[in-house]
């Protein structure tokens, strides 16, 4: 099969999220385990896969393509653009940079890191609230007409953003943060991308861990763990948020359910949110997550 043939309405709901394969942000990680989860995956049905170019700066799509081998032909691989970087001794630094010969530069890098010929869903992935983005969005038609990429996204994007951008050309893909703890986007947001057929893909669904009970307020993060920088996490933030997630814990108990399977439930079982982004570091968590996908 080729990717070029993809329908979204044969993708799986949960999506494979790549940004622990980058090696950073996500604290210890192990190569060898992400590749298990993501041959587990395979064997699951999970053919829809998400990662960026600053994960890793690089690393994420390289590694992705080289542990999926042959079969990144046959599956729905999302990456996305519009950060530059540039390296030092510690953590890179990085900025929004929507220029259209930088979009278009990022796209040939990314395909050819992920050694595809066309990319199936190519992101923006952060807006920039200070310049009109008509320009980036027109490279983004340029580059699928050209049939470098076949489906065009926005991740982080509010309403009016995404507005402006469908104005453009067709939007066929909204990535922003859902889950439990925050609830669900706007109904306005909802509605529009409903009635424009707009597919909304949930991501931090779990809240960065918050939701899978294995932290509380005598956690401890290693500066390569951007938990250690996240307000959620933070002194000031944590005793509210765990209050919440006691209240959450009970009501999964009651449904006879982990705190990850209700979490995920909450999201799967919503008809407004067409796909949820996990991201994994070992074999263990994807059979979690698909279980609470396909568990009564």
């Amino acid at each position: 099969m080729n990717n070029k043939n993809w329908q979204i309405k044969n993708l799986s709901k949960l999506v494979f999220g790549c940004e622990p394969l980058g090696g950073t942000d996500w604290g210890d990680f192990d190569v060898d385990k992400i590749e298990e989860a993501i041959r587990y995956s395979l064997d699951l049905g999970v053919n829809f896969f998400d990662t960026a170019n600053v994960y890793g700066l690089g690393l994420s799509e390289s590694r992705l393509s080289k542990i999926l081998g042959s079969k990144r032909f046959d599956l729905f691989i999302a990456t996305k653009g519009g950060i530059s970087w540039e390296r030092t001794h510690g953590r890179a630094l990085t900025k929004i940079n929507l220029e259209p010969s930088h979009i278009k530069k990022s796209v040939e890098d990314s395909l050819n890191r992920l050694r595809l010929e066309s990319i199936p869903l190519y992101y923006i992935h952060w807006p920039d609230a200070n310049i009109d983005m008509s320009e980036t969005f027109e490279m983004l038609m340029l580059l699928k007409e050209q049939g470098k990429i076949q489906h065009i996204g926005c991740s982080n994007f509010n309403l009016d953003q995404l507005k402006d951008a469908n104005k453009i050309t067709s939007i066929d893909f909204l990535q922003i943060p859902i889950n439990i703890m925050i609830g669900l986007p706007s109904q306005n947001l909802l509605s529009y991308c409903k009635e424009h057929e707009v597919n909304i893909v949930a991501y931090n669904v779990l809240a960065s861990g918050l939701l899978s009970g294995k932290y509380d307020e005598n956690s401890k993060f290693n500066s390569n763990d951007r938990r250690s920088r996240l307000e959620s996490f933070s002194e000031k933030n944590m005793e509210e948020n765990l209050n919440k997630l006691k209240k959450l814990t009970e009501a999964s108990e009651a449904r006879g359910l982990t705190i990850i399977e209700h979490s995920l439930k909450w999201i799967f079982e919503d008809e407004s949110i067409q796909f949820a982004i996990t991201g994994i570091k070992n074999k263990q968590q994807i059979e979690q997550n698909f279980l609470a996908l396909t568990t009564n």
